[in-house]
């Protein structure tokens, strides 16, 4: 038997076994290859202007074989919460995975850019993201707590009645429900402790949009103080300036018309000065929390 001979009847014994690796190979390969590839969107990947109280919603579609989990992230001045897993709220028909997402406005987001991440890991564990943008008008609310804000204006019976002592006051509103008056260095003074603010929209008491109620612990003597408020009727508002009303009754002046406009947060010492703020919070009959809680509600 010759050489050429020998070899061709090992090729022919080798040829079962190669083609035996090369279906399995290929059967690997296919087995191993997605029958589709993941796909994931969002509509509307922004919402229209919505108002503190309405709904943000939108639809989550994935394509896929397979979803290990999918997430979503609150995300506030580009900062994301630790998540909320919505996994098994979707939605499955085939290969097609929805989620129909929901969320309120709530107080005070208007103060921040706000939006929803959301993760999907597929079965292989492949991660894709789409997002959402809320978009939201600022309440007038939002409008007290974003900026600081003077009074420039007061008349009454059409005479000037600012004072030099009001026009210095800068008024600070924090979203907590308290506030502050920087008294200025000439006017600094431990007459008052100031507490708390309440807001309350009024949309069917005529040309008032909203009241605002100041709330303030009042020195009476060295070691007594009462309780002292006064409501501010707005009739318009918008970010740079608001126009209100309100009665001074123990003198009898009603219907005084303040125009209250904004600035931008800056410099702001409490009372006027840093040592009048330490006078001020040694007091302790001065303190916020002798207020009655009653005053906390605009009926």
């Amino acid at each position: 038997m010759n050489l050429t001979s020998t070899v061709m009847k090992k090729m022919l014994l080798l040829l079962p076994a190669i083609a035996i690796v090369a279906i399995g190979s290929a059967f690997l390969l296919l087995s191993c290859k997605k029958d589709i590839p993941t796909e994931m969107a969002i509509t509307p990947s922004s919402t229209p202007q919505l108002d503190i109280g309405d709904e943000a919603t939108a639809t989550v579609t994935i394509e896929a074989d397979g979803v290990k989990s999918l997430k979503y992230y609150k995300v506030v001045d580009t900062q994301r919460d630790a998540g909320t897993d919505v996994t098994s709220q979707l939605v499955r028909s085939e290969n097609t995975y929805t989620y129909n997402f929901t969320y309120t406005v709530q107080e005070f987001d208007d103060l921040h850019t706000l939006g929803f991440e959301f993760e999907l890991t597929d079965d292989e564990n492949e991660v894709k993201t789409v997002g959402l943008v809320v978009n939201i008008n600022i309440s007038v609310k939002s409008m007290f707590v974003k900026y600081d804000w003077k009074v420039t204006a007061s008349s009454w019976l059409g005479m000037d009645v600012l004072t030099p002592a009001d026009a210095a006051i800068i008024y600070r509103f924090n979203e907590d429900g308290t506030y502050e008056e920087d008294l200025g260095v000439d006017y600094a003074d431990d007459f008052h402790h100031f507490c708390f603010w309440v807001y309350k929209e009024t949309p069917d008491n005529g040309d008032t949009i909203s009241v605002v109620r100041l709330i303030r612990r009042l020195k009476q003597g060295d070691d007594m103080a009462i309780d002292e408020y006064y409501d501010y009727m707005i009739t318009a508002a918008n970010e740079s300036e608001m126009t209100m009303f309100w009665d001074v009754a123990v003198f009898g002046l009603l219907d005084i018309q303040n125009t209250f406009k904004s600035q931008a947060k800056g410099a702001f010492v409490p009372y006027g000065t840093a040592a009048m703020e330490a006078i001020v919070m040694a007091n302790t009959s001065l303190s916020c929390s002798n207020i009655d809680n009653s005053l906390l509600t605009i009926r």
